[in-house]
């Protein structure tokens, strides 16, 4: 949350991932940075790049592969407390959003890339002051696009991603955010994720 309206803001983020499957040798476990853009306490656009690894791999040629992100969000509606009257914090601020991202993995597996366009609708709700708490539910959907030099089929998939943030922790625009996401879709597993960012306030 920044601390005025009348400013834009640079973020650092440092962000670890891990998916596990059902299907052991298939988790994944990555790593990225980012830098965000805030436009006057609004609306966010941030690029990522990384790094993603097969855990328990045995192939010599494609156990990992880098990944690079593009993702804006915007807000909506910004009002009072709502569900965080019930712990009377009149301070409290509930906002719902929007938001669109774009990825892209080049050769995921031999002569195939991902790319993938997702739309999101978060609903956060911050609360307290010495340390800001911040819960937040986005419902969303993916497309899988193709974008590869062989044929791969496009899909569809729905997703839920939920978790909490501490903010201005023991340092002034230092956050730390916890999440998890679950992709409806097959066997895919359920998505951890932790993310350290720092905002430079004026």
């Amino acid at each position: 949350m920044p601390a005025s309206r009348d400013q834009n803001y640079w973020g650092l983020r440092l962000q670890l991932g891990q998916r596990n499957e059902r299907a052991g040798p298939e988790d994944l476990f990555a790593v990225a940075g980012g830098v965000d853009y805030q436009l006057r306490g609004g609306s966010i656009f941030g690029l990522t790049g990384g790094y993603q690894r097969r855990q328990n791999c045995q192939s010599t040629t494609n156990c990992g592969h880098a990944l690079f992100g593009a993702r804006g969000r915007f807000n909506v509606f910004t009002g009072g407390p709502t569900v965080a009257s019930i712990i009377g914090d009149e301070s409290a601020t509930t906002t719902i959003g929007t938001e669109i991202g774009f990825g892209y993995a080049p050769r995921t597996s031999p002569g195939v890339n991902a790319c993938t366009i997702d739309l999101g609708v978060p609903f956060s709700v911050a609360m307290l002051q010495k340390i800001r708490v911040v819960t937040f539910l986005t419902p969303g959907v993916v497309w899988n696009v193709d974008c590869s030099s062989e044929q791969t089929p496009g899909a569809r998939s729905f997703l839920l991603g939920f978790g909490f943030g501490l903010q201005q922790l023991g340092v002034r625009g230092l956050d730390v955010n916890f999440g998890a996401q679950r992709i409806f879709r097959g066997a895919t597993g359920l998505q951890f994720g932790l993310s350290v960012s720092w905002v430079r306030l004026p």
